[in-house]
């Protein structure tokens, strides 16, 4: 069974804690965000979790706490954009807090468990094509040698979002837009010896020289446990999705990273109510 912690919230940000004393509990409750009277208990025992793919946007908070996962095979999809605070509005400073940490995580673990995400991609006044060439030019740059691989997107205009995204003059780039501009970060990615991946794009795009990516990666996680894992992909994901099955034991409307893209929080209200009433020694999120 692999973990993912998770596509839902941004856990080594915010629930470092939870995640430490629910593997050392070797379960955690997962309630069915379909339903929410649904509870499944889910194994966090060693011997029956395969691997764990940590999603964040800051590593830092458990970054001291690394010893707790030690004892699985892991890796991280770790996502540093270049946006300021209006875009993505309750992160820590990536300068000083994010890319320090996920450099100290790539030197202690090696830079095939640190997967770089330069998504979603969006455009407004201010994030031009130029800008995102000159920012990912740059943060190619800093990440060079602590990364073998980047994986981008495009925004999507969710339903729950569209009003967020026009108040922050958000554009879903045009595909003229987005074959130019892959093109040029195919480039840039390849002169720092890294590796531009895309997740549920078009054919277009992957015409273009980048690679389909697998973010729940059953081969990658297969390396890193130095064994084959036999995982079907998971059908419950979005077309073009080729992740391997996993079980998500995050909740939706609960990650204080503010972002206005995010399809996982519906209003600042609902994620300040779950911050309010959670417990770190709570069994689920």
């Amino acid at each position: 069974m692999l973990i993912s912690a998770s596509r839902r919230t941004d856990i080594p940000a915010f629930y470092s804690e939870w995640l430490v004393n629910r593997l050392r509990a070797g379960f955690c409750e997962v309630r069915n965000p379909m339903n929410a009277s649904q509870i499944r208990r889910v194994s966090l025992l060693r011997k029956d979790v395969d691997g764990i793919v940590l999603w964040t946007k800051n590593a830092a908070p458990l970054l001291p706490k690394m010893s707790a996962i030690d004892a699985f095979p892991f890796y991280f999809q770790h996502t540093i954009t270049a946006y300021d605070a209006v875009i993505e509005r309750g992160l820590a400073s990536k300068k000083s807090v994010v890319i320090p940490a996920f450099v100290e995580l790539a030197r202690r673990y090696g830079n095939e468990r640190l997967v770089w995400r330069y998504d979603p991609i969006l455009f407004t006044e201010r994030y031009t094509h130029e800008y995102h060439i000159r920012a990912f030019s740059r943060l190619c740059e800093l990440l060079e040698g602590r990364t073998r691989r980047c994986v981008v997107s495009f925004v999507l205009p969710y339903r729950s979002i569209a009003n967020k995204m026009r108040n922050a003059g958000i554009v879903v780039p045009s595909d003229e837009q987005r074959a130019v501009l892959i093109t040029e970060l195919v480039k840039i990615a390849a002169a720092h010896g890294i590796e531009l991946c895309a997740c549920c794009e078009s054919a277009e795009i992957y015409a273009l020289g980048i690679t389909p990516a697998s973010c729940v990666d059953a081969e990658l996680m297969g390396r890193i446990a130095g064994r084959t894992f036999a995982v079907k992909r998971d059908k419950n994901q979005r077309n073009g999705c080729n992740c391997a099955v996993s079980v998500d034991i995050g909740a939706y409307n609960s990650c204080p990273n503010g972002c206005v893209y995010c399809y996982a929080n519906h209003g600042d209200k609902r994620v300040a109510d779950f911050a309010a009433r959670r417990d770190a020694e709570d069994a689920g999120l």
